[in-house]
C-alpha cells in the first residue's frame, strides 16, 4: 500500500470520511480550514492566534512562542485580534535574536542598566503598563539565556529517533515535536506538492513516503514519551481531490469533501467518523465542517466551543459560532 507504517498506526488514529466546507480554491478553502469562515476581509484569526490569545503568547517558564509556523500555509495570522498573537517562524528573524550576539558580560551589564531604567519607570508609572512589560522582557532574557531554545535546533536529538522520522517533512515533524515538548502550544506545518493534476500515481509515489514515515514515527515517538494524550495531531489539506480521474491520469480540486485525520490529544481514537457517498463525492452521514474541527480543537486545551473575545469595535465575538466538537471523539 502507499501507507505501510500509518496503516499499523490506525488504532491510534480517527478518520474522518465527512469533512468538507465547499470551496473547490485554494485560497478560499485555506481560509476555511484555518479559521473556520469563508472571510475574504482576511481578518478573521486563525485557531493558532485563537489559542494563543487565550493561553498567553509565550509559556511562563521557557519562554517559548505558544504558536510557531513551520513553513508558510495562508489564513495563518491572527486578524483582528492584532500582531501580538502571530506565530513566530523558526526560520525568521525572530528565531535570529535568540542567538548571543554580545558576550555574558555585556548582556549582564545591559541587563542591570534595564533593571534600574525598570525601576525609575515603575516609580512614575501610574498605568501599570510598564509592571506589564516587565514579563515580556523575563520572557525574553529566559529564552536568550536558558536552553529552551535548544528545542529550535533538531541536531541536538538522538541521531537514532532522528533516523526514524526520516528528512523532510520528518525533520519539520520532530522539530514540532521539540517545541511542543518545550512549550509551544500550536505549530502549523505545512508539506505541499498534493495538487496532482496529472498522473497521480507517479506524484503519490513521490510525496507519500515522506508523510508514511514522518507521521507514524511522530506518533509513535509521542506515545514513547508519554506526550500521545496531551498532544492533537491534526492532518488535513484545504480540500480534497475529485473522485474520478480526469483525461490526464490526475485529479483536480474538490471542496464537497476533504481529507481529515486526527491522532492523540486524549480523544477517542481508532476509528473512522462519518461516511461518504458511494461515489465519495459528499458526506452522506455526520457531516463535519471546519468549524467542527476548531471546536474540537478548543475542546483539547480545555476551552469551550463558545470561546468570545472583544472586537475592534468593542463588541464580544464568538470565535466559533456554529461548529461543535465532534461527538464520536469526544
Amino acid at each position: 500500500g502507499t501507507y505501510p507504517k500509518l496503516a499499523q498506526q490506525m488504532k491510534n488514529m480517527a478518520i474522518v470520511r465527512s469533512f468538507a466546507h465547499g470551496s473547490s480554491s485554494h485560497g478560499t478553502g485555506t481560509t476555511w480550514v484555518m479559521t473556520g469562515y469563508n472571510d475574504r476581509t482576511k481578518m478573521r484569526p486563525s485557531i493558532g492566534s485563537i489559542i494563543t490569545k487565550a493561553k498567553g503568547i509565550a509559556h511562563p517558564k521557557t519562554g517559548i512562542p505558544s504558536y510557531i509556523k513551520i513553513g508558510g500555509i495562508g489564513s495563518d495570522g491572527p486578524g483582528w485580534l492584532g500582531t501580538r498573537f502571530q506565530a513566530m517562524s523558526p526560520s525568521g528573524q525572530a528565531r535570529k535574536n535568540m542567538e548571543l550576539s554580545v558576550d555574558a558580560n555585556r548582556l549582564d551589564d545591559r541587563r542591570g542598566l534595564l533593571n534600574s531604567i525598570d525601576v525609575i519607570n515603575r516609580e512614575i508609572d501610574r498605568t501599570g503598563q510598564i509592571k506589564g512589560l516587565d514579563g515580556f522582557e523575563q520572557q525574553a532574557f529566559d529564552l536568550v539565556l536558558g536552553s529552551a531554545k535548544d528545542a529550535f535546533d533538531i541536531k541536538k536529538e538522538d541521531p537514532k529517533v532522528r533516523a526514524r522520522y526520516g528528512k523532510g517533512l520528518g525533520e519539520q515533524l520532530l522539530l514540532a515535536r521539540r517545541l511542543t515538548e518545550a512549550g509551544s502550544r500550536f505549530v502549523n506545518l505545512s508539506y505541499g506538492g498534493w495538487d496532482m493534476h496529472g498522473k497521480i500515481g507517479n506524484a503519490m509515489k513521490s510525496r507519500s513516503p515522506q508523510m508514511d514515515q514522518g507521521i507514524s514515527a511522530l506518533i509513535e515517538d509521542l506515545k514513547q514519551r508519554g506526550q500521545f494524550d496531551d498532544t492533537l495531531l491534526v492532518i488535513t489539506g484545504e480540500f480534497g481531490r475529485t473522485p474520478r480521474v480526469n483525461s490526464k491520469a490526475g485529479r483536480d480540486h474538490w471542496g464537497r469533501l476533504c481529507t481529515l485525520a486526527l491522532a492523540g490529544g486524549g480523544l477517542r481514537m481508532g476509528q473512522v467518523i462519518g461516511k461518504s457517498s458511494s461515489k465519495i463525492e459528499v458526506p452522506e452521514e455526520n457531516p463535519i465542517h471546519p468549524q467542527d474541527v476548531m471546536a474540537t480543537i478548543l475542546h483539547m486545551f480545555g476551552l469551550g466551543h463558545n470561546l468570545q473575545f472583544t472586537s475592534p469595535q468593542g463588541r464580544p465575538t464568538y470565535m466559533v459560532e456554529n461548529g461543535r466538537p465532534i461527538k464520536e471523539l469526544i
